[in-house]
Order: structure tokens, then C-alpha cells, then sequence
């Protein structure tokens, strides 16, 4: 069947992704990095109208500690990314919903496999958060990021640590790129290993459902 450059025309009751071309699913898969920012967004806000900000920061924390291991695993598995440098953790940050692109437009400079940086030439999350003050902006761009970062890097390598080279607040107020940090991979780091609520995410059927293979028998993770 000939490939759908979109959803136009009748209704298909068996349709699937696969019906779609390449440009469509390119469009589609835009749309929904920035649905993920999009739920977190009215998740949290309501969340902080009724308990206000620390809450909102505690369970953003935990919201990334519990999926963001998984699903950069789950990742890994069906884009055939293998290693464990900081190259593997790049891949993984540019195919990561976290990080939508465009919405997030990030750079990359890979200096060798223990040692790279990433900027954030703009933050759609930090735009944001600006008009809400600097209680706000510290409230995601530190204690969020410092209790999540890790978490994810650690997922490609367990000695693996990101730290802030410079971060928001800005200073001077439109300075570009919005942030920068360091990925350094050291056999002397100590992991920060499992969190709880990773482990309890594990036993959801959402982390462990596998897809069938599509219509003409391609398997979902490639052999």
C-alpha cells in the first residue's frame, strides 16, 4: 500500500504508523516530544497551584528518576546503540522526549568517550519558567536537573556524572546559549545506582510491553 504523506480521506479503522511516510512520521514524532513536555506542564502546574513549588520540584524528580532510566534503555534496545561513552549518552540525549528538538535546541561537542559537553542554545522549559522569577528557574534548572541528570547518563554508564559548566539564571538576561554542561566519565565516580521509584517503574506493564512486529513482519528491535 502506498505510503500516507498524511491522515486525510477516509477513516482507516486499521490503521497503523507504518502506513505512514517518512515526513509524516517525522511530523509526528515532533508532536509528540512536545506532547511529553506538554503533560508535564499541566501535571505540575496543577500540582503546584495545590501545594506549591518544593512539591512540584519533588515529583518532577522523581517523574525523571522513575522513567528516564527505562525508557533510555528501552531506546538503546530498538536504535541499536551500543558502548558505553559519552558518544552512546549523546545518541540517547538527542533522541530522548525530554529533549524535543527544536523546542530544546541542543549542541553537542564530543571531546572523547569519557569527556563531552552539551548547550542548550534555547530552552523552550526555561522560557517558560522565566516570567515566574528566579525561585522558579532554580527550582528547574538546579534541584530538578541536579536530581535527574545523572540518573539518565547513568543509564548508559553507571560512572558516568553531568554537571552545570554555567546555568540559569541568566546573566546577563538573554544570554545564549541558555546553558552548558559537562559529561565526564570516571571510574572513580560513585553511582548514584537505582532509585526506588526506577525500580518500582520497572514492574509496570508499560516498561515492559513489547511491540509485535509491524505489517510486513519487520520486528520491532532489530536482530
Amino acid at each position: 500500500m502506498r505510503a500516507r504523506k498524511d491522515y486525510s480521506g477516509e477513516f482507516d479503522p486499521g490503521f497503523r504508523y507504518e502506513d505512514l511516510s517518512k515526513e509524516a512520521l517525522v511530523r509526528l514524532v515532533r508532536e509528540y516530544a512536545l506532547i511529553v513536555h506538554l503533560l508535564d506542564r499541566s501535571t505540575l502546574i496543577a500540582v503546584g497551584m495545590r501545594y506549591g513549588q518544593r512539591v512540584v520540584e519533588e515529583i518532577a524528580i522523581q517523574e525523571w528518576q522513575g522513567a528516564s532510566p527505562i525508557y533510555t534503555e528501552r531506546i538503546r534496545e530498538i536504535m541499536r546503540i551500543e558502548g558505553d561513552g559519552v558518544s552512546a549518552i549523546f545518541k540517547c540525549l538527542q533522541l530522548d522526549p525530554g529533549f524535543a528538538q527544536h523546542y530544546m535546541d541542543v549542541e553537542y561537542e564530543l571531546v572523547s568517550e569519557t569527556h563531552g559537553f552539551f548547550q542548550l542554545r534555547t530552552c523552550g522549559a526555561l522560557l517558560d519558567v522565566e516570567p515566574f522569577g528566579e525561585r522558579a528557574i532554580r527550582g528547574m534548572c538546579h534541584h530538578i536537573e541536579d536530581g535527574t541528570f545523572d540518573w539518565t547518563a547513568q543509564a548508559v554508564n553507571p560512572r558516568a556524572r553531568i554537571r552545570p559548566v554555567h546555568r540559569p539564571p541568566r546573566v546577563p538576561g538573554d544570554r545564549v546559549p541558555h546553558c552548558r554542561w559537562e559529561v565526564i566519565i570516571d571510574d572513580e565516580t560513585e553511582p548514584v545506582g537505582e532509585a526506588e521509584i526506577t525500580r518500582m517503574t520497572r514492574g509496570t506493564t508499560a516498561a515492559g510491553f513489547r511491540f509485535p512486529p509491524m505489517k510486513d513482519g519487520t520486528p520491532h528491535i532489530p536482530a
